[in-house]
């Protein structure tokens, strides 16, 4: 029981749990799935299946051309079945195309060109990102978006600001090759950036400055009761209500701050990912299911727009996963598609079965890793 209250604590209650981790996947991967299909119907593919979840199909019907939408009992994840697909991975069915006529082959996804078959490919991860765009961008638009001049009020003895030479009254401008407008954008650049050295422009009186500055490390528990690891710099401002304002954002320039943030979170995540191959990451840091849906749920209880957000950036993430050069993933269908552009036809049947059993072995290594992850540190949080 202490173990339950753990996993959904912090005032989240079992439906909560659930609620919050379905509702949140379901949306997803409804959009990931949405953009295979909306570019395989631009590029005349007949579509036999639309599905959110896996296995036996709870609910569904079918439309006037002949797609089967449909619900199932398994919510972690979904596909796009297209006309002449093997099963749900979009692989060829040989015997099928052999015996097609030439109605049924215009309509093929297989016989279709490489750049329409990777066009339909691509647009699921593309999906995510224009999804999580379109959030930001609202969530600007009507909330705005923090603003706190970046001016240095004191600096901590040791910290990386005195080591690197910044004094009181600087005012940032930028970090890296980042320009920094508010407290906000700094923040952003130096959490991902611990035990890394970087340049830091500042403004003193005059005077532009440009420093060397390495952020420490710096381990911290959540509100969840998860460690975090981020960088500090060891920088004051005491800022007061008045100082901090919300600047809302017109149309073009929130779609412009929105798609900024997007691509800088993807290149974090990168960064990340290359840490973590290297040994240079933490892989405390990496969050499966069980992670998930703890914090699913606990946003939940916390109103609709915190789990919003968190759909905005989990989108984000499977967007970038799915790109990944792995057999069973988006990334592996353009992988098989590029050979077959450069040896002028498809890799051999038995070829795609070795790199699928590969792909699915690799996908199913990951997810138990990162579940034992989770769990692991659910039991570090009882001990």
């Amino acid at each position: 029981m202490e173990l339950l209250n753990t996993i959904t604590g912090f005032g989240g209650s079992m439906f909560q749990y659930i609620f919050g981790f379905i509702s949140v996947l379901m949306v997803i991967v409804f959009v990931h799935e949405m953009g295979h299909f909306i570019v395989a119907r631009w590029c005349n593919v007949r579509i036999e299946a639309f599905s959110v979840g896996f296995g036996r199909e709870l609910l569904g019907y079918t439309d006037k051309k002949n797609t089967r939408w449909k619900l199932c009992l398994i919510p972690l994840g979904g596909y796009v079945k297209f006309w002449g697909d093997n099963g749900a991975a979009s692989f060829a069915d040989g015997d099928a195309l052999k015996n097609m006529s030439v109605a049924d082959r215009e309509v093929c996804f297989q016989t279709k060109p490489l750049w329409k078959k990777s066009a339909v490919v691509v647009a699921g991860p593309i999906a995510n990102f224009i999804f999580s765009i379109a959030i930001f961008t609202t969530f600007l638009m009507v909330y705005g978006q923090p603003f706190v001049l970046p001016k240095v009020d004191a600096v901590s003895d040791g910290g990386a600001a005195q080591i690197a030479g910044i004094q009181k009254n600087d005012i940032i401008i930028a970090y890296g090759n980042n320009d920094v407008d508010s407290f906000a954008d700094l923040q952003k650049n130096v959490m991902f950036s611990a035990n890394k050295t970087s340049t830091i422009t500042v403004t003193r009186g005059d005077k532009i400055l440009t420093l060397t500055i390495t952020p420490k490390k710096f381990v911290f528990k959540d509100k969840f009761g998860d460690e975090q690891t981020i960088g500090r710099i060891g920088i004051v401002h005491q800022s007061s209500a008045e100082e901090r304002t919300f600047k809302t954002l017109s149309l073009p320039s929130a779609v412009y701050s929105s798609v900024g943030e997007v691509g800088f979170i993807i290149k974090q995540s990168l960064i990340a990912i290359k840490d973590l191959v290297i040994g240079q990451g933490d892989v405390k840091q990496l969050g499966g299911p069980v992670k998930i849906a703890q914090y699913s749920g606990n946003l939940a209880s916390e109103g609709i727009l915190p789990l919003i957000r968190l759909a905005a950036l989990l989108s984000i993430g499977i967007g970038l996963f799915n790109l990944f050069p792995i057999p069973m993933l988006d990334g592996g269908h353009l992988v098989f598609y590029f050979i077959e552009s450069i040896i002028g036809r498809p890799l051999p049947p038995k070829y795609m079965e070795y790199a699928m059993r590969v792909g699915i072995t690799l996908l199913l290594g990951f997810f138990i890793f990162v579940t034992v992850n989770d769990i692991g540190s659910i039991v570090q949080k009882l001990t």
